[in-house]
């Protein structure tokens, strides 16, 4: 969660930054943010010590509380190659994509629904990876 609202000028600098970093490194992916909630969510695909590399310095960003990996696994083959960090405002999704969605953010979520938060983290990234 952004430890404040960000603006639009603060978004694209963080995506300018993102995109030329991960080009570097070799890294695609999604970030998601939401103004209404200051939450942010985002899927990386790289090689997995660089990954883990990156979440140490998303980790120590004083920009932010509660970081969370929510989902870690090998994949056969990248959902975003494309995309060095494609970018969407959570908020203008189509709901059909997030069906589900209330919040990420753990202290929020009510206990029936903290089994399936690695699921249902992933089932959206899916579906963005095919509808971009």
């Amino acid at each position: 969660m952004a430890t404040r609202a960000m603006s639009v000028d603060e978004l694209d600098s963080l995506l300018e930054q993102s995109r030329e970093q991960n080009a570097r490194l070799n890294v695609t992916g999604i970030l998601l943010h939401s103004g209404k909630t200051r939450e942010f969510m985002q899927l990386l695909e790289g090689e997995q010590d660089v990954i883990e590399s990156l979440m140490q310095t998303i980790s120590n960003d004083q920009r932010h509380t509660c970081v969370d990996v929510m989902y870690h696994d090998r994949i056969e083959a990248r959902n975003f190659e494309d995309w060095s960090m494609a970018f969407r405002l959570f908020d203008k999704l189509d709901p059909k994509l997030i069906e589900g969605y209330t919040t990420f953010n753990t202290n929020s979520l009510p206990p029936s629904l903290l089994n399936g938060r690695n699921s249902r983290a992933r089932s959206i990234m899916k579906s963005l990876s095919q509808n971009l």
